[in-house]
């Protein structure tokens, strides 16, 4: 990790389009004194939370990130909650991920090497978030890392934080009113083609879900995506998808299912877990008209040496059609969070929380 950073340091430094002269940017990008067209319930929870933003508004852009800001909602979006101060113990973890492969779970996310803690766990206070502070309000709550994150430009930047122990000092009434910006993809979710084989180290059939999604022209280099799930897979293999633009319906002897989707596109998307699942995994390519109608259709493959014949187990088909443009553009962001000590959260395309990345 310390070679990756000396290394995006290096090239920081010889950037000619590094942005010494801003105080600060958003995530975001550009919401700096405009209000998000939402808010979000959030530093509001007894219990504790990890939150996960993925932010691809930023590359081709150079900064180094010297602090975390959040502002409270501001206008009609619930900016005038009784929202008192309160203390937290506070994690914060900058890093690097490609967007075009993004799962539900947390860690993975982050490219290898990239994670960094910049702000070591310990008890924060936030300020008074009671009343309304205007629209937008102003970014009260900054925390200064302890280490500075140089950001190159050339993958999205992850901001990953947790707190823990959190304690209102008075008495809240509603949620504590984050300003967020959101606008949600179009979906198609996948219908059934057939039954998929029983691996043999199940005794359900090997399925999977499927689901199209269109954030459109506002998420230009990552609009358009897939998201895959799988459960009684093999145990602890590695999962093939293949991708096809119609049913072929084939079937083949000695494959214990039939076949719905050939290798026009295969991708190998993940290894199954001790359960024989595949979490959910969104895989996301630049938007393109062109797409919107257009079938695709698909199916698992995966090595079972305990068929009797060919050794691979198939999983049922799956087709759906690439639905409309939203009517709203979105933002190249997503975020998830989760409670308690789960490692996932659902992906929310399209925008997320509104952050000051101090420079």
């Amino acid at each position: 990790m310390r070679t990756h950073f000396l290394a995006t340091l290096a090239a920081l430094a010889g950037s000619a389009t590094l942005l010494p002269a801003q105080l600060a940017v958003t995530s975001p990008l550009g919401y700096d004194n405009i209000e998000g067209n939402t808010t979000f319930n959030h530093f509001d929870s007894g219990g504790d939370r990890r939150f996960q933003q993925i932010d691809a508004t930023h590359l081709n852009r150079q900064f180094i990130i010297r602090s975390l800001g959040f502002r409270r909602d501001g206008g009609t979006n619930g900016g005038g909650t009784n929202e008192p101060p309160r203390t937290m113990d506070l994690e914060i973890t900058f890093g690097l991920a490609n967007m075009t492969i993004l799962t539900s779970a947390f860690d993975p996310n982050f490219l290898p090497g990239s994670s960094q803690v910049s702000f070591i766990k310990r008890q924060v206070n936030m300020p008074d978030w009671t009343g309304n502070a205007g629209t937008p309000g102003p970014y009260d709550f900054v925390i200064p890392l302890d280490f500075a994150f140089p950001y190159a430009g050339n993958d999205a930047l992850v901001i990953d934080f947790t707190y823990e122990n959190l304690v209102w000092q008075g008495t809240a009434t509603g949620g504590s009113a984050v300003d967020r910006q959101y606008v949600g993809a179009t979906t198609a979710t996948g219908t059934a083609l057939g039954t998929g084989c029983t691996a043999s180290t199940s005794s359900s059939a090997f399925s999977h879900s499927m689901r199209l999604e269109n954030n459109g022209l506002g998420g230009a280099a990552y609009g358009m995506r897939m998201r895959i799930d799988a459960t009684n897979a093999p145990i602890s293999t590695p999962v093939l998808l293949n991708i096809d633009l119609a049913d072929l319906n084939l079937t083949v002897p000695g494959l214990c299912a039939t076949v719905h989707a050939g290798p026009t596109l295969s991708l190998p998307i993940a290894v199954s877990d001790p359960l024989g699942a595949v979490g959910q995994t969104s895989l996301s390519w630049g938007y393109n008209p062109v797409f919107v109608g257009v079938q695709l259709v698909t199916q698992l493959a995966a090595f079972d040496a305990g068929q009797p014949a060919i050794p691979v187990v198939l999983s049922q088909g799956r087709v759906a059609t690439m639905p409309n443009d939203p009517s709203s553009l979105a933002e190249n962001c997503v975020y998830h969070w989760a409670s308690g000590t789960s490692q996932s959260g659902t992906l929310f395309y399209g925008g997320g929380m509104v952050m000051q990345l101090g420079l």
